[in-house]
């Protein structure tokens, strides 16, 4: 009777880990903040025990340079995070305050399953991601068509379940409603890799489908309102456009990048005066927290060494409150973990552009991580459980699955 059950997981047991890592995928970006389903963790324990059911007389080898970074980001950062919170706690003789970020590093410890079992991701990420996308427009549809339900969508998702954030933005005379979904930063990777299968490998398979898949993504980021957003959403596309008519013909090329230098020089002053505005109510926080971190900073310069540690607070005067988050995630990085650490772990995240750009391999994956790291900027998600999942993305495939963008496409 045990033969037979050990021999059916056996089989089973590719169809079992696909379907808990999807999972785990779609739950992490519709639910980041685990307060919808509340099974995050439960999903993210079943992956492992699936994993080490079958593989458990398996001898587990990893490249050397990946069990640095897995002991670096999974295990030291969070806790030298805890350890330094613990010292300055004792020393200032106040309450240690919320582990904030402490659980999400360890699930980048999934990419010893990625890794070991040699998973392609890139289908699994970018179709999971398309959640985001259903959730979004969905919301975006309700209240065109049934407003009355506003108040009920607003208690739901932006009260107490904490993934959305409505905004009114004004366009000219036009105002329109946006919906920022926490995850939306997710979609410059379904973006960038519709975009690589249409213009650069000229897929013809199931091209009505993957064009308007494309169109609901960039239709999301651009809902989703946020600068970062939509400077991604822009630059990815001209990318993109610009590459195709490279390789389609050099004069094309020349005469858009001609007319794409002039509409920035026509853009680029109402764009740096939306910017540099300290009196628009975004800017005015983000001014603030430069601010706030200078001043923090200025009274404890031990911070820039070791960092503050778990349960850290300092005042952001845009808010006019104490806070232990804030959007600027690589000044986040310096207050809680200091100096150096800080930069080794912006190395880590740099590893992956510089292998593709040594590896003269620039890829759909390259490009979203690129406009990933420059979202995050301005976005606390790189440090969550969702951001440490695309990490595991990012570093799975970068690795075992480098895809080239080919030297001529005409033939693809």
């Amino acid at each position: 009777m045990t033969d037979n059950i050990f021999h059916w997981f056996k089989e089973k047991y590719p169809l079992f880990l696909n379907i808990s890592m999807i999972s785990l995928f779609v739950d992490v970006m519709v639910d980041p903040t685990n307060l919808i389903f509340h099974v995050k963790y439960v999903l993210f324990a079943l992956v492992f025990l699936i994993w080490l059911l079958g593989n458990y007389s398996k001898k587990l080898i990893l490249p050397k340079y990946l069990w640095f970074i897995l002991l670096f980001i999974a295990f030291f950062m969070p806790f030298y995070q805890l350890s330094v919170g613990l010292i300055n706690s004792m020393l200032h003789n106040v309450p240690l305050g919320k582990p904030v970020y402490f659980n999400s590093f360890f699930f980048f410890v999934i990419i010893l399953v990625t890794v070991s079992e040699k998973m392609n991701l890139t289908a699994m990420f970018n179709y999971s991601s398309l959640t985001i996308v259903f959730m979004t427009l969905g919301l975006y549809l309700v209240l065109i068509f049934k407003t009355s339900l506003f108040g009920d969508m607003y208690r739901y998702f932006v009260m107490d379940k904490q993934v959305v954030v409505y905004a009114l933005r004004d366009y000219g005379k036009t105002t329109l409603l946006m919906i920022f979904y926490k995850t939306s930063p997710l979609l410059v990777f379904p973006l960038s890799w519709y975009l690589y299968r249409i213009l650069i490998e000229k897929q013809r398979k199931a091209l009505f489908v993957n064009i308007l898949l494309l169109v609901l993504t960039a239709l999301t980021l651009y809902f989703s309102g946020t600068r970062a957003n939509l400077a991604s959403l822009v630059l990815i596309i001209v990318f993109y456009v610009g590459y195709f008519l490279f390789k389609k013909s050099k004069i094309w090329f020349v005469w858009a990048l001609g007319l794409g230098v002039l509409v920035a020089l026509f853009l680029l002053p109402s764009v740096a005066g939306l910017l540099l505005n300290k009196q628009e109510a975004s800017n005015a926080i983000k001014f603030g927290y430069l601010s706030s971190y200078a001043n923090y900073f200025d009274h404890h310069l031990l911070s820039l060494l070791f960092g503050q540690g778990i349960g850290g607070i300092f005042y952001a005067s845009g808010l006019h409150r104490f806070i232990d988050v804030s959007e600027l995630t690589y000044l986040e990085l310096i207050r809680v973990w200091g100096i150096p650490i800080a930069i080794l772990f912006v190395a880590v995240l740099l590893t992956p552009l510089f292998v593709e750009i040594r590896a003269k391999n620039i890829t759909h994956l390259f490009i979203a991580y690129l406009a990933y790291l420059f979202i995050s900027g301005t976005n606390p998600l790189l440090l969550s459980s969702t951001g440490m999942l695309v990490l595991v993305y990012v570093f799975t495939h970068t690795f075992l699955y480098p895809v080239h963008i080919p030297a001529s496409s005409e033939n693809a």
